[in-house]
């Protein structure tokens, strides 16, 4: 075990406590939000979350040295799945020689957005199933097979992209940018630019 690996194994009960003490602050935020109606429509305001993932990235710094980015669980993801169909063909491949397919930091992170996503509806009374959101049904109709196919070809789309940038809206928009990254703020003129063009040709 090299010393990055011993520290980071010495690590583990601090980072997971201090993974609790935010959850369980984002639960408490929540819950507070909505009990004093943080805004008409029920929304947070987007200020305010904005500072509250600014001051969330600076703790995950303090706590495990890592910045916020999902985009590789996805990634590790594959891998794992490659390696239950393949062996360990996968674990030679040069893309996962430096992303190893396991169970790590950005897996457990995407893991916990999902979790709090559904924390933070649920205590706004928004949890709902919906086969076709509403803005997507008034522009191009109810069929849920067409939405659905849209969904998975932009997910894999966006999968391929921010491999090949090298993160995602939170590795490079949070994280990247609190570094003062030059790649991430390109990254961020070229997701906003995408962003808005996209919005302009769909709806």
């Amino acid at each position: 075990m090299d010393h990055r690996a011993g520290a980071w194994a010495r690590r583990k009960p601090l980072i997971a406590a201090g993974i609790l003490l935010v959850g369980a602050g984002a639960a408490w935020a929540a819950a507070t939000a909505v009990a004093a109606g943080a805004t008409p429509s029920g929304r947070w305001s987007p200020y305010l979350v904005g500072i509250g993932i600014g001051i969330l990235s600076c703790i995950s710094f303090l706590i495990s040295d890592r910045p916020i980015g999902v985009s590789t669980a996805y990634a590790q993801t594959s891998g794992l799945i490659g390696r239950a169909l393949l062996g360990e063909r996968v674990d030679r491949m040069p893309y996962y020689r430096s992303v190893k397919p396991e169970i790590g930091w950005e897996w457990m992170l995407a893991l916990g957005v999902l979790i709090g996503a559904w924390l933070s509806a649920s205590l706004a009374g928004g949890v709902h199933a919906e086969a076709v959101p509403s803005v997507w049904s008034a522009a191009f109709g109810p069929d849920a097979v067409r939405r659905w196919s849209a969904a998975v070809a932009g997910g894999v789309l966006l999968g391929v992209g921010s491999r090949w940038a090298g993160g995602c809206t939170s590795g490079h928009g949070i994280s990247g940018t609190l570094q003062l990254a030059a790649s991430s703020w390109l990254a961020v003129a070229c997701f906003f630019a995408g962003g808005v063009a996209t919005a302009f040709l769909l709806y």
